[in-house]
């Protein structure tokens, strides 16, 4: 929904503030020897997600604890996010803390609706622990985005939701999302999934996918109507002698606002507003 710039935290360093705040030195020198080629993990990770194919990367399944990287298992792979990076007073803390706020407080996933309260590791760390602290897969994001998606990952591309940091700029800069106004009392604003005619199936399917994964239609409905009843009440009294046609003018405007993204819920309810006879016609 919001494009962020990826970390520029390498994943060598990540690991590096991670491992020094584990206790035990034999598990350290552990964690130090099988990550010896950090660099070559995260190049091939930032050159798949840049393709949109992290669905094809090997993934576990389960409940087993099996040997994943050099000599550390898949709890020790987790262990290192959780009980290393995570927890204050930690060195890594301080990653952790960058990482977070570099999305000015706006939840990306779900067009800044949520406040960023956390992490959440795109490719999930339960089925993906070789990546559990590599920055390029953490993205800030608020509980709700967080808790929604869990553990669940597409096994296709058609169904892979939004990276913020690598996928193609037509998702953050071209209107996929749009609404229509059911004229009811009071009114209610529905949002809808409607791309670009030229857009690839897969690239319709996928932000179809996104919009889903984390209820984007029931939020931006919700917001619309807590929002609604000062632009009713606008309506009401200071526009109260504009016509149609210079009411539906003011909305359009409203709706261009270029301080939000195209794909912000307000601008799309703003559109619709506008382009809808019913609602400019309305004297409330």
């Amino acid at each position: 929904m919001n494009k962020l710039p990826p970390p520029q935290i390498p994943f060598a360093d990540a690991l590096s503030e991670a491992v020094s705040g584990v206790g035990d030195p034999t598990l350290g020198v552990r964690y130090t020897d099988a990550f010896a080629n950090a660099a070559v993990i995260e190049a091939h990770y930032v050159q798949v997600a840049s393709s949109a194919g992290l669905h094809a990367l090997p993934r576990l399944v389960g409940p087993d604890d099996p040997v994943v990287h050099g000599t550390l298992r898949k709890s020790e792979l987790t262990k290192l996010y959780t009980q290393y990076f995570v927890p204050q007073g930690k060195p890594a803390r301080a990653i952790y803390e960058k990482v977070k706020v570099s999305a000015g407080g706006k939840c990306p996933l779900c067009g800044g609706i949520g406040h960023v309260r956390t992490l959440d590791h795109y490719l999930p760390k339960a089925n993906f622990p070789l990546y559990s602290v590599l920055p390029a897969n953490l993205v800030p994001c608020c509980r709700d985005c967080n808790s929604e998606k869990l553990n669940a990952f597409a096994n296709q591309k058609a169904d892979q939701t939004l990276h913020p940091y690598f996928d193609h700029d037509r998702f953050f800069q071209e209107r996929w999302i749009q609404a229509r106004v059911i004229p009811t009392s009071p009114p209610v604003v529905e949002f809808f999934v409607a791309t670009p005619a030229a857009w690839h199936p897969e690239d319709r399917s996928r932000v179809a996918a996104h919009f889903l994964e984390y209820g984007l239609g029931d939020k931006f409905s919700v917001e619309a109507a807590a929002d609604l009843p000062e632009t009713i009440r606008t309506r009401a009294t200071t526009l109260a002698g504009h016509s149609p046609a210079e009411y539906s003018a003011y909305l359009w405007e409203k709706s261009q606002n270029i301080d939000l993204p195209v794909n912000n819920w307000r601008r799309v309810m703003f559109g619709a507003l506008s382009m809808d006879q019913w609602f400019c016609q309305q004297v409330f």
